[in-house]
């Protein structure tokens, strides 16, 4: 799970949002009152202050919102003159560029789970891309495959995906599923984004505190 502790409660638009849980550790995760908006997806802070703070993994609010192609909230930051790299923005996701492949891909527009599952066990990426962009979750969406595409979402761990992955449209799985209107789907998406990103700085802050130890140890 992401959260750690009770209520969240942090100031977007001047008022207090109570999605989930609260991040009782953001300020040893280096999150800023921005980075939190760009994460849940919501207004930004009228008074904004992090602007261009740096999170444990070294990304500013706009690095975030370039990843998770938060295009609003991009849009928001870039007017205010926030700092960010703009190769994140153009980074496609982790999966091969395969554009002839149906052995992950045909399966996966047919939403054809059991396929997939069998085809991912026998070495098959499911963030490879086809010639228009797409992963096999992408596929899953725009085809209306619902129920495959909860199965992967709520297993994407197990699966390791990369849920950010970009289209040659520029559009995340999330992105897909707000544009079409499946609004609960992209709750549980936010939901896994969510949980990946913290995930990762959890992981970065215990590497930091290891090395710490072990350094310590050796004076």
């Amino acid at each position: 799970m992401f959260a750690r502790g009770v209520t969240l409660t942090t100031l977007c638009a001047g008022r207090p949002i109570t999605l989930f849980e609260r991040i009782d550790d953001r300020a040893e995760l280096g999150l800023s009152d921005w980075h939190l908006c760009v994460l849940f997806d919501e207004a930004p802070p009228l008074d904004p202050p992090g602007l261009n703070q740096r999170d444990l993994a070294g990304d500013t609010p706009l690095d975030m919102a370039y990843r998770l192609n938060r295009s609003g909230l991009i849009d928001t930051l870039e007017s205010l003159g926030a700092q960010g790299n703009p190769q994140i923005r153009g980074w496609a996701g982790l999966g091969s560029f395969m554009p002839h492949d149906k052995y992950i891909h045909l399966p996966a527009r047919y939403g054809n789970v059991k396929t997939l599952q069998a085809r991912y066990r026998l070495g098959a990426s499911l963030n490879d891309r086809d010639g228009l962009g797409n992963t096999p979750l992408h596929w899953l969406l725009l085809n209306g495959h619902l129920k495959a595409a909860r199965y992967f979402i709520d297993r994407a761990m197990t699966f390791g995906l990369d849920l950010g992955a970009k289209n040659h449209q520029g559009n995340t799985l999330r992105n897909i599923a707000l544009l079409n209107g499946q609004h609960e789907l992209a709750q549980r998406l936010l939901a896994a984004e969510i949980d990946n990103c913290l995930r990762a700085l959890r992981l970065w802050q215990d590497m930091r505190l290891n090395h710490a130890s072990t350094t310590v140890s050796t004076l």
